[in-house]
């Protein structure tokens, strides 16, 4: 795993300079108008990987649009998938 530092979109207009011109040209380009450079990527790597697997388990992951046409407190509504996991 690596992180890439702050999302620009939580940084002020000026603080951009302080970053490299690839990353803030990377960013622009991807620009989302609500939530900026927010995003995740997650990366699997390996010899005989399930690819169409893995994609199935993440899609189960997503919200429905009925859960997602909720809005955040829908959301936090919503039981808590992690429970029987992970310990207390």
């Amino acid at each position: 795993m690596e992180e890439r530092g702050p999302w620009l979109a939580a940084l002020d207009d000026d603080q951009w300079e302080l970053y490299p011109p690839q990353r803030r040209a990377t960013a622009a380009l991807e620009w989302h108008p609500t939530y900026g450079d927010r995003i995740q990527q997650l990366v699997f790597t390996a010899a005989g990987l399930d690819a169409e697997g893995i994609v199935e388990l993440l899609d189960s992951c997503l919200l429905s649009d009925e859960e997602l046409g909720a809005g955040e407190s829908g959301w936090k509504a919503l039981p808590d998938a992690f429970e029987d996991l992970l310990d207390p």
